[in-house]
């Protein structure tokens, strides 16, 4: 994703807000700080993990493809799933403005 850093938090908030949830300062942290250590071509997904907090307990990690590092986790699949959204959404339209620069160029 071609973001500026200050642009980021900003353009994911927005896309997770209407995805129809909200993060809190921490967490849109969190992703800007581990979203550049997940780079790839891959859609994000949302993995269920069993928690360690009780029984029956799920965490929701967002990953890319087949990779285990994640950007990020909660125990709310509906947030997940927002995030996973947002970022598909944002790198799709990364590279279509990408693309229409290169083809302007040529």
């Amino acid at each position: 994703m071609s973001n500026e850093p200050s642009d980021f938090p900003s353009r994911l908030r927005a896309h997770v807000e209407l995805q129809g949830a909200r993060l809190t300062l921490e967490e849109l942290s969190h992703v800007g700080e581990c979203y550049p250590r997940c780079r790839g071509k891959e859609h994000w997904d949302v993995r269920e993990y069993a928690s360690g907090t009780g029984v029956g307990a799920r965490e929701y990690r967002v990953v890319r493809g087949t990779s285990t590092m994640d950007v990020y986790r909660t125990t709310e699949r509906g947030h997940a799933t927002a995030v996973r959204a947002a970022l598909n959404e944002l790198e799709s339209q990364d590279g279509r403005t990408e693309k229409a620069a290169q083809n302007s160029g040529s």
